[in-house]
């Protein structure tokens, strides 16, 4: 069956990221019941997902990046005390005529004391600095990149939990109809052990119906472990754990006549609001920011400082004693940085800078024709996927009707067992087709969603 593939894939992206860190517990009888329509599961998804937690994380530090760069132009207030314990005082040679000594000889004299302590308080204000203003300015552009960052994720991971909600909802009509058409099978199968008992029909028949029966069986349990791992891959994206049970609340037939409804085949493109347009604008803008500031690089910086600085020296240790001196010395200071000459290296930065602001316009140039090109690619697969599933739907009216007349035949003795199990197969295979085609109509219109950014 043609859904073996899709349950394959998304079975070994599940053991990988759930089933590598969960173990379930049958001895708990008693777990929680979650009840979830397509709306709930999306909402869900987007307060509890580990994507959407994270995006909000890098917010949060984006927004705490602005008050960084904001407070590098704010005072920057500091205080120091330090202590000095000289278990030789540094000695010093003075020429020895200064005491009345012989000229050319020096005499050795030590200078300070054993004990010294230095306390000191300090205020720096930046008072120009291009490259500061210019950073101020990204770390909002930044901030507003995040921001966007997290709207896509909530609109990706909205998008991915109704895949993922329709695949479910998916494996469990398949594995319903699967089961109804075993009992079917089971009933023909005891019907023609009786009549293989009363000598009316041919041993080979009950042999073939036994052979269908077990392969149907084979294939329900198959669809179980499909059906659970695509279950448990809803519960990983939404965030939901693991040993929760959760109830679609949705139907797949409810589903297809509320978001068909809600489609528009002219669904008027708007490239200026598309999350993934802004992001790139976004980006832009702080390739801009980058080249503004390396190009204030060239500008001097000034600085301005106001230092107060108290010491003390003493034979011992006695520095809290209030009747003696402390040396006081205060000073204000401010300081011009000119940048002169960087043997080309500021330049070379500009032009580095200069050059990612053109690799961030020909991005968004790209994103804006990839952006017009998928919503036509969406419009397209999804006139396709109608009708495929128009055709589809077709098929299975025709095919039940075809294992309806047969199976009257074959009690009548008009068919063989090898005809009713060809008609029945071919029943599970437009069955099959019929909610594939539904699922695969049901995501074109999600991805229609998806390429108008919403």
């Amino acid at each position: 069956m043609r859904l073996l593939t899709t349950y394959q894939i998304l079975g070994y992206f599940l053991f990988l990221k759930v089933f590598t860190s969960y173990a379930g517990d049958p001895a708990d009888a008693e777990r929680q019941v979650l009840k979830l329509s397509l709306m709930d599961a999306r909402e869900y998804a987007v307060e509890h997902s580990y994507t959407i937690r994270k995006a909000k994380a890098d917010l949060r530090i984006a927004e705490q990046q602005i008050w960084e760069t904001t407070a590098i132009g704010l005072p920057q207030i500091s205080a120091s005390v330090g202590y000095n314990y000289f278990i030789d005082i540094p000695t010093s040679l003075v020429p020895a005529e200064f005491f009345g000594g012989t000229p050319g000889d020096f005499e050795e004299i030590q200078f300070g004391t054993p004990h010294s302590l230095t306390a000191t308080a300090s205020i720096e204000q930046l008072l120009f600095d291009g490259q500061y203003i210019v950073g101020l300015r990204a770390s909002r552009i930044f901030r507003n990149l995040a921001g966007e960052n997290l709207e896509r994720s909530r609109l990706d991971i909205r998008n991915t939990v109704t895949e993922t909600y329709i695949l479910v909802l998916l494996a469990r009509e398949n594995l319903k109809i699967t089961r109804q058409n075993l009992v079917n099978m089971q009933k023909m199968l005891d019907e023609t052990r009786i009549l293989l008992e009363e000598g009316f029909t041919d041993p080979i028949n009950v042999d073939q119906l036994q052979l269908t029966v077990s392969n149907i069986e084979n294939n329900i349990a198959s669809l179980q472990r499909q059906e659970k791992m695509v279950t448990n891959l809803l519960k990983f994206q939404t965030g939901i754990d693991q040993a929760t049970h959760i109830e679609l609340t949705d139907q797949l037939e409810t589903l297809h006549d509320r978001l068909l409804g809600e489609i528009s085949l002219d669904p008027g493109f708007d490239l200026e609001n598309h999350i993934e347009y802004r992001i790139t604008r976004s980006r832009e803008e702080m390739s801009l920011m980058v080249l503004r500031r390396e190009q204030t690089a060239y500008l001097p910086s000034l600085t301005a400082s106001f230092v107060r600085q108290e010491m003390a020296m003493r034979n011992e240790f006695s520095f809290f004693e209030s009747d003696r001196s402390w040396f006081p010395s205060t000073y204000f200071a401010v300081n011009l940085n000119i940048p002169i000459f960087s043997s080309g290296m500021r330049s070379s930065m500009v032009q580095q800078a200069r050059l990612e602001l053109e690799k961030a316009r020909l991005e968004r140039e790209e994103v804006s024709e990839a952006l017009m090109l998928r919503m036509d690619d969406a419009l397209a697969d999804f006139r396709t996927a109608r009708e495929t599933f128009l055709n589809a739907q077709e098929n299975k009216t025709l095919a039940e009707r075809i294992f309806h007349r047969t199976s009257i035949m074959f009690r009548e003795g008009m068919a063989t067992s090898l005809e009713l199990t060809q008609a029945n197969d071919q029943l599970l295979t437009t069955q099959a087709n019929y909610y594939q085609s539904m699922f695969e109509l049901l995501n074109a219109t999600n991805n229609v969603e998806r390429a108008l950014g919403r």
